[in-house]
């Protein structure tokens, strides 16, 4: 991490020049015992950030430093605590905010993912005002990258302008996007990281957070991949951790027309993936949503933040479980061994709510039903299922279990036109995922089995 300004019980060095928030105060790396907090000044000065368990604010951290970009570091927290807080420089101060500090045991927590956040103000402040109106508002976010255009100076002053009620109490954890390392300086210069702040981990609760680098060198035997390993082999005797999440730029799996997907994170790490039974990873670089699962692990793209929308697709992938050109973010919900996804559009809509059980041990039966009447599931049996649809022949329907392993396959070649009716007796109960294709359309979706 970053070398931070001193702190020292000083006074307030004077200055004729007056001084304002260029950057309203942000939170950064917190943890179960410490955080940043930053704020930018129009001209130099020092500043203090007054802090406590109550709005009365019982302590004081001073930056003595005549500067304008301040980062000031709390520390000897306590962990699981709402800390109230504001800041206050030579002519200005702050609203008193407040954050909850993270918890190393906690088993329930929600978190948010979002990325792509360049470009469409209007679009970006609609997204953040949406996270807004969640009570109480979770204690991390995560950014897929992209965060600005370009990594201009103006460009991170819109972002922080747009972000500013948001990140003064929800503590932003990004990676870099193809875009953010135009201007790596600036990246740097405006978060504190944990680690070399180019890929870096975190724990919060029974999950650990591993933050990759797409464009830094990924495979075997570069300094990523190896720190990787040990990542995920530390996480897996680790029995605190449960649920591992991954996060990085660009997608190894998407039908998007607008990128393919990283052929370097699929070649060497999406087996490290399945190896170390991570629980999800969250991509941006498509400017959409899409879900796909391979091989037992979901990967989302939550590349909805702001960015021009990328509204052409390719036909669906046996892998393809959802896609959708909107603006979004996702909402994580974890609950000891569950973790429940869900989408969430600008407008405030839901889609594509997702549980995610523990690998081991997977126990399916609560994941829900999601169908539309191109495709629809009964089961008036345990393992019965009557499957309905309407469609012009020739037709396929291809099932394929949690792990993406084909179980069944029906072809209607010959069958006239209208309702058709098949049983298919699932080997077990879970969840499976079935795709109807016709000349003209691919038909994809969810049935539990009781």
């Amino acid at each position: 991490m970053k070398t931070l300004s001193a702190i020292a019980l000083l006074v307030l060095i004077q200055s004729q020049a007056p001084a304002s928030f260029l950057k309203s105060p942000y939170l950064q790396n917190l943890t179960d015992s410490s955080v940043v907090i930053c704020w930018e000044q129009v001209e130099a000065s020092a500043g203090r950030v007054d802090y406590g368990l109550t709005p009365k604010l019982e302590f004081t951290s001073w930056d003595s430093g005549s500067v304008c970009l301040h980062m000031v570091y709390l520390s000897q927290l306590c962990p699981d605590t709402v800390y109230y807080y504001r800041v206050i420089t030579q002519t200005d101060t702050s609203p008193v905010c407040r954050f909850r500090t993270l918890s190393p045991s906690r088993q329930t927590m929600r978190l948010l993912v979002y990325g792509d956040s360049r470009t469409d103000s209007t679009a970006h402040q609609a997204v953040i005002n949406r996270m807004l109106t969640l009570n109480p508002l979770p204690a991390i976010l995560l950014s897929t990258g992209d965060l600005t255009e370009n990594g201009s100076d103006s460009c991170y002053q819109l972002f922080f302008n747009i972000t500013a009620d948001l990140l003064c109490r929800t503590c932003l954890f990004p990676v870099l996007g193809n875009h953010d390392i135009r201007n790596i300086d600036n990246y740097f210069r405006f978060f504190v990281l944990p680690g070399n702040e180019r890929y870096y981990s975190f724990r919060y609760g029974i999950c650990i957070f591993i933050m990759l680098d797409n464009y830094s060198e990924i495979q075997p035997g570069s300094a990523q991949y190896e720190w990787l390993m040990q990542t995920l082999q530390s996480a897996q005797h680790d029995p605190s951790i449960r649920h591992k999440f991954i996060v990085f730029h660009e997608p190894p799996f998407t039908t998007n027309q607008a990128h393919p997907g990283n052929e370097q994170i699929q070649r060497y790490l999406c087996p490290l993936f399945e190896q170390f039974q991570v629980t999800a990873t969250f991509s941006g670089h498509i400017h959409a949503y899409e879900h796909s699962l391979v091989n037992g692990i979901h990967y989302f793209t939550a590349g909805g933040g702001g960015a021009p929308l990328h509204t052409q697709w390719y036909e669906p992938a046996p892998w393809t479980v959802y896609r959708e050109a909107v603006y979004q973010f996702m909402v994580v919900d974890v609950n000891g061994d569950t973790v429940i996804t869900c989408g969430v559009r600008a407008d405030g809509t839901g889609f594509d709510t997702t549980l995610i059980p523990r690998r081991q041990g997977i126990n399916s039966a609560d994941i829900a039903n999601y169908l539309q009447p191109e495709l629809q599931v009964s089961s008036p049996g345990a393992r019965g299922i009557r499957i309905n649809f309407v469609s012009v022949t020739p037709a396929t329907i291809a099932i394929y279990d949690l792990l993406g392993r084909k179980k069944a396959e029906f072809n209607y070649r010959s069958a006239p036109s209208g309702l058709h009716t098949i049983t298919w007796h699932a080997p077990a109960p879970g969840c499976y995922f079935l795709i109807l294709k016709t000349s003209n359309q691919t038909r994809y979706r969810r049935l539990t089995v009781f």
